[in-house]
């Protein structure tokens, strides 16, 4: 029998790097689905929300869609469903809403952006990449 010299074990990363996954991960919070639902419901409602609350709403959207789209790319959900990748294609069409102009701009624009949440919702749910509600 032969033996041959194995390189001793050292730790996958340095202590710098496991203190800023310490702080990622103490920083992280879950993905509210019923929240991110509440909000598309708000959008989509027949009756639009008031003046002042669409700027916060519309904010709120977008942070949903950018989480949602980094879940996407992180499953690789794009790359197995045309679907996620035509709705991720979007999101450069997806202007930010400016305080300036029509409120039926706004509000088109709010709709606009729920439209596009639930059917991503929608899709990572049916590719099982999320969990939906209930």
């Amino acid at each position: 029998m032969t033996w041959t010299a194995v390189e001793p074990w050292g730790p996958p990363c340095d202590a710098d790097d496991l203190t800023r996954i310490l702080d990622r991960l103490t920083s992280w919070t879950p993905l509210d689905v019923d929240a991110v639902l509440d909000d598309v419901a708000d959008a989509l409602d027949d009756v639009p929300p008031a003046g002042h609350d669409i700027p916060l709403l519309a904010q709120r959207l977008h942070a949903h869609f950018a989480r949602l789209s980094d879940i996407s790319l992180a499953a690789e959900a794009d790359e197995q469903n045309e679907t996620v990748a035509l709705i991720l294609a979007r999101r450069s069409n997806l202007p930010a809403a400016s305080g300036s102009g029509e409120p039926a701009t706004h509000q088109s624009h709010l709709r606009q952006l729920g439209w596009t949440v639930n059917e991503l919702v929608d899709q990572l749910v049916a590719t099982g990449c999320m969990k939906g509600t209930g």
